[in-house]
């Protein structure tokens, strides 16, 4: 999930691949209005634990601000899950 500049659902393996191809799927999913609208917010959220001025530096975001993105976005992989069902596996990968 989540990707600097855009898109949060990528896809994980040669199944989904050959399904949705390559880049964010999440427009090419059976995902409710609200949950796309949340995903774009938690997108622009993640973006900004990046110094776009200048990457290498350490991120802006306290250590509680990276606890409080993972919790939501770690809710957001439970809610991806129920809303797709059994026929897919979301998998959450944390910020470094």
């Amino acid at each position: 999930m989540f990707e600097w500049g855009g898109g949060c659902i990528w896809c994980g393996n040669n199944a989904a691949l050959e399904r949705f191809d390559v880049g964010p799927i999440e427009e090419k999913l059976s995902l409710s209005a609200a949950t796309l609208r949340e995903l774009e917010e938690l997108s622009n959220w993640h973006d900004k634990a990046l110094n776009w001025e200048y990457p290498p530096d350490p991120s802006p975001w306290s250590q509680a601000e990276f606890k409080s993105f993972e919790a939501a976005a770690l809710s957001m992989r439970e809610k991806l899950q129920a809303e797709l069902g059994a026929g897919f596996e979301v998998v959450y990968e944390s910020i470094p």
